[in-house]
């Protein structure tokens, strides 16, 4: 038997794990089970006792779609991805689908009170996607307040973004009622957290071997008219697909065993006929054109199908000569599991700042991904983005921070390179709000050892021995390939070093980039009626004003109400004050402040029969202040 869902929670059934799939859209996906949730706000309700697996029970799942390869892939289960203590929060693991479901819902049946749990849609697979609203009820709305969103795991494999989200949401949970500056932080603002935006590439990858960029929609990655049908294949059945090296003789291959590395791990590139090693990825040639594992599961990109400067793949133009991009989707907002961060945040138009995360550069990346900063970016918000860098770089130690188009596309000496549909382009061109897509670990790049800027295996290798890491590299272990004969099997550890950091040293990583998300949550914009004066006016006026109300209104966060940007796309309207309890003449005041600035605005009213009015300071990103004042 394999998995399905029942009930948002993964358990034991006759249907595959996230259905039958299909088709090249999700109304065609033709989905074996019927979900069992409902889409929007969750009731809470007790989650029961901890799962008795983190990992389905069942030898065997399979993935969604229809394709030409494989779908049925064996269950792993990692060491990695076992909790400490069952029950117990602790981010020295890698935190299954399954166990963050069962989290989610106990903190939002435990702290109803500043905990929202949402179902926002469906994966492509059918899966529920779900996320948190974290703020004080008490003091207001989650929308009547400024917020940031943060979102883990859109890329399959990258789970370290799932992890910071998750230290995140339960930083914020557990330290509420006890950390005056979690307290006041909930008070005033609003967090969104979206841990796992792409749970079938997730599950997938943290509970077989298989990985992939992605979305586990079929695509035809090698252009020979089929899709996923060269998946890789575990061929010594350690849980990873690796590297393969096969002795030919000397002079006779392309790659020898790097000296460099006294342990062995390292191989090295010399080129055809001057090596004594053939080098593939681990798996088999399923569709004998001489390439290994060029096509496995899925292969669009969530973060190259948002709408701004949205570009075909190649296979989608038409004159075969225009800029393209791979991964795309066949339109933008095409796949689901972008879609539903699309309108949550078209819904939610007091978020102002957004960091998508992925990994592993490291780098504060964002935009724009297709031009100079200094050419197409407004000065004011370019120099906020620039603070926003060096803050990153001071709370992780990335070595990188900046654009896609420049500081990413040449931090190793390359040229400027454009990148098409990308979510921070969307988000900071047509969203208007500051927006990240950091990049979380360094692939195991610690020393430099030769000093020239770029990292091999060898200092790889070299750095886990010094510091007794024995974790780093899978050892090279003979293997029977079914095509090649013998081979070895190895090298470095594609999911808990190169991608991802291992278990031990997860914590750590996701705690440094969830702190710089917590200084965005503390910079967002922050309006504050900070006086109020009322004058009675005498005699008769002309508009037939009795009194005249002068407020003061300050942002007191660092974010502006209103990037420039956000004013051109006419994304954020302006800020106000309003008066309730007395009748307003003349037009109402319409500003944006800066970061820090204030705002002097004069409301003259008719007393009506009440005393008391309130007056309200509102703003879309900057939230809500009220105060009340008696109409002598």
């Amino acid at each position: 038997m394999l998995a399905i869902l029942t009930a948002g929670v993964l358990a034991v059934g006759t249907a595959p794990l996230w259905g039958a799939g299909g088709g090249d859209a999700l109304d065609d996906a033709a989905l074996s089970a019927t979900p069992t949730f409902t889409v929007g706000l969750q009731s809470p309700q007790d989650p029961g006792p901890f799962p008795g697996s983190v990992t389905p029970t069942t030898p065997t799942i399979t993935i969604a779609g229809q394709r030409d390869g494989e779908s049925t892939f064996k269950v792993v289960n990692y060491d990695q991805v076992r909790p400490t203590t069952p029950g117990q929060m602790d981010f020295d693991h890698f935190h299954t689908g399954i166990e963050i479901q069962w989290w989610l819902k106990k903190w939002a049946h435990e702290r109803p009170d500043i905990v929202d749990l949402y179902i926002v849609g469906e994966s492509y697979s059918g899966q529920p996607i779900y996320q948190l609203t974290i703020t004080d009820k008490s003091t207001g709305k989650d929308t009547d307040k400024p917020a940031a969103y943060f979102e883990g795991n859109r890329h399959s494999g990258e789970t370290s973004s799932a992890e910071s989200s998750l230290w995140l949401a339960q930083h914020l949970i557990t330290k509420a009622g006890k950390d005056r500056t979690v307290d006041k932080l909930l008070d005033d603002k609003t967090v969104y957290i979206r841990p796992v935006n792409n749970p079938d590439g997730h599950d997938m990858y943290l509970y077989t071997a298989q990985t992939n960029r992605s979305t586990v929609r079929p695509y035809d990655n090698d252009g020979d008219g089929k899709r996923d049908d060269d998946p890789g294949e575990d061929i010594n059945d350690d849980g990873y697909l690796s590297q393969m090296r096969q002795y030919v003789g000397a002079g006779k291959g392309t790659h020898v065993v790097d000296a460099r590395d006294p342990a062995g791990n390292a191989m090295l590139s010399v080129g055809a006929g001057n090596g004594d090693y053939l080098m593939f990825s681990e798996g088999i040639d399923n569709d004998g054109d001489g390439r290994y594992n060029e096509d496995g599961i899925g292969g669009l990109d969530l973060h190259r199908n948002y709408p701004y400067n949205w570009h075909p793949m190649a296979e989608d133009d038409a004159t075969g000569r225009n800029l393209t991009q791979g991964g795309a989707g066949e339109y933008p907002l095409s796949e689901p599991e972008t879609k539903h961060v699309y309108t949550w945040l078209m819904s939610h138009t007091n978020i102002a700042a957004v960091n998508s995360m992925d990994t592993r550069v490291p780098m504060h990346l964002r935009g724009p991904s297709t031009c100079d900063p200094e050419e197409c970016m407004y000065k004011s918000d370019r120099k906020l983005y620039e603070h926003f860098d060096k803050a990153g770089v001071s709370f992780t130690g990335y070595r990188n921070a900046g654009s896609v188009y420049i500081d990413y596309a040449t931090r190793n000496g390359g040229d400027p390179e454009a990148l098409f549909g990308h979510g921070p382009d969307f988000g900071y061109f047509q969203y208007g709000a500051i927006w990240y897509g950091d990049e979380i670990w360094n692939g195991g790049d610690f020393t430099d050892y030769d000093k020239d800027g770029r990292w091999a295996d060898w200092e790889r290798s070299r750095w886990c021995a010094e510091n007794g890491r024995t974790n780093c590299f899978l050892p090279w272990t003979k293997a029977q390939h079914p095509t090649l004969g013998t081979v070895e099997v190895g090298g470095i550890n594609p999911k808990f070093w190169s991608q991802n950091p291992s278990d031990d040293l997860i914590g750590e990583w996701a705690a440094n980039q969830a702190q710089f998300n917590l200084y965005l949550t503390q910079s967002l914009p922050q309006v504050d009626l900070t006086r109020v004066q009322v004058k009675k006016l005498k005699g008769n006026q002309a508009d037939g004003a009795t009194h005249e109300i002068t407020a003061t209104v300050k942002n007191t966060g660092r974010i502006p109400t209103a990037l420039e940007q956000a004013k051109e796309v006419k994304i954020v309207a302006p800020d106000t004050v309003t008066v309730q309890g007395a009748r307003r003449v003349g037009d109402a005041p319409q500003f944006y402040l800066d970061g820090g600035d204030d705002q002097k605005v004069r409301l003259r009213v008719v007393k009506s029969d009440a005393d008391t009015v309130t007056v309200n300071a509102v703003s879309v990103r900057g939230g809500l202040d009220t105060a009340s004042v008696r109409l002598n």
